[in-house]
């Protein structure tokens, strides 16, 4: 599948701001499920970003605005194309929850067991997801049930919570938006020792009727790692196992290591910020 994607964040300060420096991570990956065909990044006021590889992986382009300004506009337009790489057929079934001990000792996914800054691994939040986990052995399954239970039992609300919520508030209240279920996710895996790390990015909504949630935005879900199958995408928001209608911008050990746009300046508070994202199939 072929997708082409608008990226647009503005911000609006209500005196001149200086010294506004950012880092973003908006640039899609490339990688065996996903090829990055181009990438464009546009800034006003006008500058000249530069870029480097983050110790995740990830692209990260990086600019600075010594002079006052006013307005920020950061605007990126991609084309993908996706390949269809899980087989909905026969999902990694068979890998038993007794193999992930041996995990903990691979430096690869030792970060993604771990307590992280919106994460933490406790005894209450472990006792949840023993009671999620039930009856099962295998590590795929009990990862798709953390999705399922997530998807039934926490309500999508975009007024609830901001992007500095962690894991431990959003079990409680169970609100939020794909942030905060994939925060919640990544907390009941790790509890349970299943490798479990942050995806930021885009979907498509192929349903073409807009049933899909986070859809009109940037979008976030998380990959597991079942031994001898590799990394596997899974969507609490919508309860689906990712396919070729998600784009990936980068991977981490929760948001903070992906937030699309991050920065600081010298100034007042925006007095008004707004992000568009468009995403649509593009025929070959």
């Amino acid at each position: 599948m072929r997708l082409y994607i608008f990226h647009r964040t503005s911000y609006r300060y209500p005196s001149p701001v200086t010294q506004s420096y950012n880092e973003l991570r908006l640039h899609p990956l490339t990688n065996d499920w996903q090829k990055c065909i181009s990438s464009t990044l546009s800034i006003l006021p006008i500058c000249r970003p530069k870029s480097y590889l983050d110790l995740n992986g990830n692209i990260v382009q990086f600019f600075e605005l010594a002079e006052e300004h006013q307005k920020l506009t950061i605007e990126v337009r991609s084309d993908v194309e996706t390949i269809l790489h899980v087989n909905f057929e026969e999902f990694p079934y068979g890998v038993n929850l007794s193999t992930l001990a041996k995990m903990e000792r691979v430096p690869e996914y030792r970060d993604y067991l771990q307590t992280s800054t919106f994460v933490e691994i406790n005894p209450e939040i472990w006792r949840t997801a023993v009671d999620i986990q039930a009856n099962s052995s295998d590590v795929f399954e009990t990862a798709y049930q953390v999705m399922g239970f997530i998807y039934q039992n926490f309500e999508y609300s975009k007024s609830t919570t901001t992007v500095e919520t962690h894991a431990n508030e959003v079990l409680k209240i169970r609100r939020g938006v794909c942030q905060d279920f994939v925060h919640a996710a990544l907390a009941l895996c790790r509890c349970l020792g299943i490798p479990a790390r942050y995806v930021s990015g885009y979907f498509f909504d192929s349903t073409r009727d807009r049933q899909m949630r986070g859809a009109e935005a940037s979008h976030a879900w998380l990959e597991v790692m079942v031994e001898g199958h590799g990394w596997f995408g899974l969507d609490p928001t919508n309860n689906r196992v990712v396919d070729d209608t998600y784009v990936i911008l980068g991977t981490g050990r929760d948001y903070r290591d992906v937030a699309p746009v991050t920065g600081s300046y010298f100034g007042p508070r925006p007095s008004e910020f707004e992000v568009v994202v468009r995403v649509k199939q593009v025929d070959d």
